[in-house]
Formats: C-alpha cells, structure tokens, sequence
C-alpha cells in the first residue's frame, strides 16, 4: 500500500506540473499576446474547468466500476499529448479548445486519484489526503516561477514543451503504479444509482458548494491577478514567484491541517479557514504595491488549506467504500462549476467596475459561504 501511496503522489507531482505550468502566469500572457481581450481570456480559462464539470463525476463513478488504474492511465494520455496542442492555438477559439482538452486531464486524475487513497486508507486518511494534495501542489509551487523563467528568457514554447515531458513521467509512473484487487462484482454498476447516492446527501451538497466558493476565488486570482501585477509595473517573473509563495503556504500547511482534522474533527479547519480566506482578500481592494499583494496571497493561502484539507475526508466518509469515486467526482464537479465562474464572472466584472470591486467580491462570498455552513453545515 505504501508503494501505490508513493508512487501516486510524484506522479501527481509531474501531472499537475503540466497543467499548471500551462496555465499560470502562462495562459493569460500568451492570450494576451495573441491580441485576445480581457473579457475573453476569462471564457478560455474557464474553458478546461469547464470540461471537468462533465468529467470529474463520471471518472470517479468508473473507477468505482472499473478501476482506479484504467481511469489514472487514460489521464496521463492527456497529460502528455495535450501541450502539443498549444502550438497550434493561433486564436481563442482554438486555444479554448486546447484547454478542454488539457482539463480532461485533471478532471480524471484528481477524484480517481483521492478515490485510491480512500480504498487504502481509513485511520489518518486526512493527514494521508493532505500529503497526497501537498505533493501536487508543490508542483503548483514550482510551477508558476518555472513558466515565469521560461517565458521571460525563452518563450512560450519552451513552457510548453516542458509541460509535455513532464506529462509522459506521470504517465509512465501510472504504468508502474499496482492494480489493487477488488471483488467488484458487488458493486453496483448502475450510473444512475451512484449519481442518485450521492446527490441524496445535503451535507456533501454543502461541501461541495464551500469548495466551489474556495476555488472561484483561486482561479479568478489565477487568471486576473497577472495582469493587474503588469498593470502596476510587476514582470512575470515576479508575479509567478507570487504564486509559488502561495501554493507553498497551501502545500506546508495541508498535511498538518490534516492531522488537525483528523483529532479534532472536519468541521472546525473548515470554518477557520473560510474566516482566514475571506479576510485574506480584502488587501487587495487596497492593492498599490507587490508587498499588500504578498500578504493578501499569504492570509488567504493559509484559510484555503484549512478548508480543503477537510472537505475531501469528510466526504468520503459519507458513503459507502463502492461510492468513493462518484462521491469525490461529485465534490469536485460542483467544485468545477465555482472554478469556471470565477474567471467569467471575474472577466465581465473587472471590464465594467474595475479589478478592486471584483477582488472584493470574492471575499463576500467566502464570508456568505460561512455563513451558510454554520447556520445548515452541521453533522
């Protein structure tokens, strides 16, 4: 079990790397560089978090019937031959495209992936979940500073072909990962079955819409904030540094938020940190300089682990051992639906009121989101 446990966490390491070097600072920039406007750069990142709306929960209901491998080695196809594609997305048009497919990917990887843990792991799976999340989002550490290198010295391409190498080491880390054995002929193997469990359940519901407000706000930071770092004089370099220091206070914390919620139970690190994320952005509706940015990113890093370190355990401790994958796909579908809005919302807004309004707004639905939770989150 330690060796699947090992091997599933660098080869989350290297997928991820793909995807993110693909997308931050990246895919902004190089919009931007194709003559795309603002209020369409929103629509073509959302495009890959889009396609996982459709994707998470039917990969995780799969894997339930099928297996874990079969479902982590079709990722990895993904992963690897989609940077090819974005050399020959010369429009938006095409390079949305690129992005749905590049977002299968991700959207088959991450809810089969916690799905294996859960099948391995009932003692500590918090703290297990949250090194498995560390180990990707290290790779979401290094990899805004490495396109930021990249793009500012040798260009875009060169993220790119990076993106590619680094997909196909996940891909054949998945070939090496064992097949866990299951008697699955007791599983049901109705679709409708597992979609109907998991929707019947009003806590998970409330899960997955805090993990939707969480991550309307990351990607619309995500995909916004490097131009707003360009508009006050801040290189790339310096905005993927921005990023890296982000994802590393989300990858240190994860781990140790997860013991937290291990021993003293799911609920607590969830409100902490929706308090922590929603204070965290107010800074940047005073935005002026890159040191209130490093602040804000650091305060709102810190309630982002504290969330999501107890939403995924939480969740699959609501079902069934054979409802794992769809219970997850379900967190992360409706996950996808608030990680797609951000940049569309977000896109339409700073066009029309300005970036400051727009940040604000993030830091009032996390604080609604809080609210919901204690008034109707209780388990």
């Amino acid at each position: 079990m330690y060796k699947i446990f090992l091997l599933i966490c660098i080869a989350g390491f290297f997928a991820i790397l793909s995807s993110t070097m693909s997308k931050s600072p990246t895919l902004p920039l190089y919009a931007h560089s194709l003559g795309i406007p603002i209020s369409e750069i929103g629509f073509i990142a959302a495009s890959s978090t889009i396609i996982g709306i459709f994707t998470n929960i039917v990969a995780g209901r799969l894997s339930d019937i099928y297996g874990r491998k079969k479902l982590l080695l079709l990722s990895g196809f993904f992963f690897t031959s989609a940077p090819i594609l974005y050399f020959f997305a010369g429009n938006g048009f095409l390079l949305a495209i690129v992005r749905a497919y590049h977002g299968l990917a991700t959207a088959i990887f991450t809810p089969v992936s916690f799905a294996l843990i859960a099948d391995i792991y009932k003692k500590d799976r918090g703290v297990k979940m949250g090194l498995f999340s560390s180990s990707t989002l290290y790779s979401r550490l290094i990899a805004p500073s490495l396109a930021g290198y990249l793009i500012t010295f040798n260009g875009f391409h060169a993220v790119f072909i990076t993106c590619g190498l680094s997909g196909l080491i996940a891909l054949l880390l998945f070939i090496k990962t064992p097949r866990i054995e299951e008697d699955r002929r007791r599983i049901n193997k109705s679709f409708g079955k597992g979609f109907r469990k998991v929707f019947s359940l009003p806590l998970l519901l409330m899960l997955a819409i805090i993990n939707a407000s969480i991550y309307f706000g990351l990607q619309g930071i995500e995909t916004f904030l490097p131009l707003l770092a360009k508009d006050i004089g801040i290189d790339p370099f310096i905005t993927g540094i921005i990023f890296t220091v982000e994802m590393g206070v989300i990858a240190f914390l994860k781990p140790f938020m997860g013991i937290f919620s291990d021993k003293l139970g799911r609920d607590k690190p969830i409100i902490f940190g929706l308090v922590l994320s929603s204070i965290g952005i107010l800074p940047m509706f005073f935005i002026n300089n890159v040191y209130i940015i490093f602040l804000s990113i650091i305060v709102f890093a810190i309630g982002v682990s504290a969330v999501t370190a107890s939403l995924t355990p939480l969740a699959s401790e609501l079902v069934e051992k054979e409802y794992y994958g769809v219970t997850i796909g379900a967190l992360e579908t409706i996950k996808d639906i608030g990680q797609a809005m951000g940049p569309i919302i977000l896109g339409i807004t700073i066009s029309t009121i300005g970036y400051k309004i727009s940040f604000l707004a993030i830091s009032t639905i996390l604080l609604a989101t809080l609210i919901l939770f204690k008034i109707c989150g209780k388990y």
